[in-house]
């Protein structure tokens, strides 16, 4: 009986030890950046944190953006970055510019990671360049970049090119089947660059789509975009640890959205391998990448590697509907938002396309789209206002010394936090921020100092490796529907979000007559 005793007194004050340690670790969790002396905010108390756990209250994007425009204005200035609480886990939010060069160009080999999960054995369309890391990244991009270099783009125009034309036609005919002139832009433009994407990047032209429609096609890219596999504490899970959740081969692709992505390039893809048919699209340059894999590698029959680089294939696919397809929709939307209210910059754009289109014999071919200046500031200065991504993700994968600043250190794993928002806002760097002013595009360019205050479509090796595809659907679309009707704000009531939807007046500058909607194209 007293062994009993004995032994329940051990495990107790090994339990007590244990619960001990685990306090004074939280402890020490949440007053991290005080031992280290860094300007930083608070956490906050426990109960909330605990609230939040268990209710699983979710920060907004609108959320998280107001709180890092908080804290830049609060500690700019301060030193080159302060720190924060994400629940109980520190992260730094970065304020100087010279910092911000050098974790995204100049030592960016250690913060090439963006901070998201990906497994690519058990959940193939996870293991994206936009989530991959280190020499994985590294060795994938080399193979893409030649893939969307600016002079594949013209090879690309053409099938983009009708794209914009359908949407024209979709915008007029809508027009002609309401008695007002009103429309809710986002839905169009949404529909369009999908329609785009399924087109040039997945090979669904009119007759891949007899048998993979694009409503199915819009179903499943939903799935795949917005929605999760896990609940918000196993995402969190897969974030904070995501080397013991590939052990235990989770994922977060909802089934249903992987077969039906990889059933439909595998049978596109297979059908073109078999014709030896060359298409003028994207997936071809994927295909012949593909390819040329295969032949390097000493087996080339192998169905392993075959059946590996037909998952990459998709996932390279599938990360132009995750990264691409909401934002180039909704910068689209702004920038046709921006135009209506600034009827001037308006009629400016659309006499610099009649004067280009002259110079080109009324033609809008790929070097008269590439041309137009003017337009390219209009679309620089709506990234400035509504950036694509209102704040930038990366995490070290080294302790990193900030140079010139003895005592700030970068630990490894940590989170770091760019505040593109709050940047793009910052009247020190754009005076007068919150005014749409696309003049501050117009005169020389200083590429350095844009580094570490603009970032429209990222910065350094890890931008947007579809920078020259957007910007020509962009271009594109403002082209032909400026050239076809005016703009202007059917409500006076100012833009919160894009949540309460754009409603725009159309005016055609023609005189257009039922039944010829396709001769007005």
């Amino acid at each position: 009986m007293q062994n009993m005793w004995i032994i329940f007194t051990i495990i107790g004050l090994v339990v007590l030890g244990l619960v001990i340690l685990l306090i004074m670790a939280a402890r020490y969790q949440r007053d991290y950046w005080h031992y280290l002396n860094i300007p930083h905010e608070r956490p906050k108390k426990l109960w909330p944190i605990v609230r939040q756990i268990v209710t699983q209250s979710l920060s907004t994007e609108a959320m998280k953006t107001a709180h890092y425009s908080a804290l830049y204005s609060k500690f700019k200035g301060s030193g080159p970055f302060c720190g924060f609480y994400a629940l109980l886990q520190p992260r730094a939010l970065i304020l100087d510019r010279e910092l911000i060069r050098q974790i995204m160009i100049k030592d960016f080999w250690n913060f090439n990671d963006r901070g998201l999960y990906c497994n690519q054995k058990t959940d193939p369309l996870s293991g994206d360049l936009f989530a991959m890391r280190g020499q994985s990244w590294k060795e994938m991009r080399q193979k893409l970049d030649p893939s969307l270099e600016s002079d594949r783009m013209s090879w690309l125009f053409g099938s983009l090119y009708e794209e914009a034309e359908q949407l024209l036609l979709t915008v007029t005919s809508t027009l002609m089947k309401q008695p007002h002139s009103t429309l809710h832009i986002q839905k169009l433009m949404r529909r369009y660059v999908l329609s785009a994407l399924a087109k040039c990047v997945f090979g669904l032209d009119a007759q891949q789509r007899l048998k993979y429609s694009l409503e199915d096609f819009e179903k499943m890219t939903e799935m795949a975009v917005s929605s999760h596999k896990h609940g918000y504490l196993m995402n969190l899970m897969m974030i904070r640890f995501p080397n013991f959740c590939r052990v235990l081969q989770m994922r977060r692709t909802p089934k249903q959205a992987e077969t039906y992505f990889l059933t439909l390039l595998s049978d596109i893809v297979g059908q073109r391998e078999a014709s030896g048919v060359r298409h003028q699209d994207y997936l071809q340059l994927l295909v012949e990448i593909k390819a040329l894999e295969l032949i390097t590698h000493q087996y080339q029959a192998d169905k392993e590697l075959n059946t590996h680089l037909q998952n990459e294939l998709a996932a390279h696919a599938v990360v132009f509907l995750k990264a691409g397809y909401e934002q180039t929709a909704n910068t689209l939307s702004y920038i046709l938002y921006e135009l209506a209210i600034h009827t001037d910059v308006q009629a400016t754009v659309r006499e610099e396309i009649k004067k280009a289109m002259e110079r080109h014999d009324n033609n809008l071919n790929y070097e008269c789209v590439q041309s137009l200046a003017y337009l390219g500031q209009v679309i620089n200065e709506t990234l400035r206002v509504h950036p694509i991504t209102p704040y930038i993700l990366r995490r070290t994968l080294t302790d990193y010394q900030v140079p010139d600043h003895p005592n700030y250190m970068l630990v490894k794993e940590l989170f770091l936090i760019i505040p593109t928002h709050a940047i793009h806002h910052d009247p020190d760097i754009y005076p007068e921020p919150e005014e749409f002013k696309p003049d501050r595009w117009g005169g020389p360019r200083d590429s350095l100092q844009e580094q570490g205050t603009w970032f429209g479509f990222g910065v350094g090796a890890r931008s947007c490796i579809g920078i020259q595809f957007a910007q020509l659907q962009l271009r594109l679309a403002l082209a032909l529907l400026l050239m076809e009707y005016e703009f202007t704000l059917n409500s006076r009531k100012p833009l919160v979000s894009l949540d309460d939807g754009i409603a725009l007046q159309l005016t055609p500058l023609g005189v257009i007559e039922p039944g010829t909607e396709e001769r007005a194209v």
